[in-house]
C-alpha cells in the first residue's frame, strides 16, 4: 500500500474577473500553488518527499444573442490550462428548452454534472483519483423546459472513441437542497451517479454516489464533505472512498482554509492524505 500526504498546500486565485461588452462575457482565473508532499510506505520501503510551484491560467469567453422571437443562441469557450483542455460548446434555447452541442474534447456532461457535488474543500489533492463520470466525445443534448420550479431533466447522445453512448439526468432544487440523478451508458460502459447537496445557516454539504459498471467488473465510490463559512473565511472537509470488484479501497481526506483577501483574490491552505493501493 503507498500512503501519500500531501500538507501545506497554499494558492492564491484570482478569479471572477469579468468585462462585459453587449452581449460578450470575459472571465478568467489565475493560480499560484505550492505543495509540499510526503510519501511513505512504498512497495520498497523507500520514504521520501518533494515541494512544487506551479501556476494555472484559465480563461473563459460566452457569446450570447436573443431574436425577437425569443430564441437566446450561445457559444461558449473556455480554455483550461490545469486539465489541458479546450472547451467550446454551443446552446440553442426558447420555450422548447435547450439544445447543447459539444464537440470532440469538451469536459462536459450536459445530463447533470456528475462528480461534482462532494468537492467541498477546494483545490487540493482527493476528488479527481474517484472520477467515475462517463467518457467525453462529440454529443449532442436536449434539456426539457420547465415542468415543475427547480425540476430539470435532460438527456445525452454521444458518439465517443470507444462507441456511442446514451445519458439521460434529472436534478431537484428544493431550496436548502438539491438532488440530482444521472445515467450514461456505452457499448461496454454504464456510469450512474446520485448526489444530495445544499446549504443552511452558513454550512455547506454534499454528498455523493458513484458506480462504474463494466461486464463483470464493477467500481463504486462514496464521497461526502462538509464546509462553514463565516465572513471572508471558510472551513471545509471532504473525503472519499472507492472500492472494486476485487475488494481493495483506496481512500483520502481534506481539509482547507481559505480567505477572500481582497475582492477577486482568495488564499486557500489544504492538507490531504491519500491512501493509494
Amino acid at each position: 500500500m503507498r500512503k501519500i500526504l500531501l500538507a501545506s498546500t497554499a494558492l492564491v486565485a484570482l478569479t471572477s474577473v469579468s468585462a462585459m461588452a453587449a452581449d460578450v462575457t470575459i472571465s478568467g482565473a489565475a493560480n499560484l500553488i505550492y505543495k509540499n508532499a510526503d510519501t511513505s510506505e512504498h512497495t520498497d520501503g523507500a520514504l521520501g518527499s518533494a515541494s512544487s510551484m506551479s501556476s494555472e491560467t484559465d480563461i473563459n469567453i460566452a457569446f450570447s444573442a436573443t431574436t425577437d422571437s425569443g430564441i437566446t443562441t450561445t457559444l461558449n469557450a473556455g480554455f483550461d490550462e490545469l486539465n489541458n483542455t479546450d472547451d467550446a460548446t454551443a446552446t440553442i434555447s426558447g420555450d422548447f428548452g435547450s439544445i447543447k452541442i459539444i464537440p470532440q474534447g469538451a469536459d462536459d456532461n450536459y445530463v447533470v454534472s456528475m462528480d461534482e457535488k462532494f468537492n467541498k474543500a477546494g483545490e487540493g489533492t482527493g476528488g479527481e483519483d474517484f472520477n467515475l463520470g462517463g467518457a467525453t466525445g462529440e454529443s449532442i443534448g436536449y434539456q426539457l423546459p420547465s415542468i415543475v420550479d427547480g425540476l430539470t431533466i435532460a438527456v445525452q447522445h454521444s458518439n465517443e472513441d470507444i462507441g456511442e453512448s446514451f445519458g439521460y439526468g434529472a436534478s431537484f432544487n428544493a431550496g436548502v437542497a438539491t438532488l440530482t440523478y444521472a445515467a450514461i451508458k456505452t457499448n461496454t460502459t454504464d456510469y450512474t451517479s446520485a448526489s444530495l447537496s445544499g446549504s443552511v445557516a452558513g454550512v455547506g454539504f454534499g454528498i455523493e454516489q458513484n458506480k462504474i459498471e463494466a461486464g463483470t467488473s464493477q467500481d463504486e465510490a462514496t464521497l461526502w464533505g462538509l464546509s462553514y463559512t463565516m465572513d471572508a473565511i471558510t472551513l471545509a472537509y471532504e473525503t472519499g472512498a472507492a472500492e472494486n470488484e476485487s475488494g481493495d479501497v483506496e481512500d483520502y481526506s481534506q481539509v482547507a482554509v481559505s480567505y477572500a483577501v481582497a475582492p477577486g483574490i482568495t488564499a486557500i491552505i489544504t492538507s490531504s492524505e491519500v491512501n493509494d493501493i
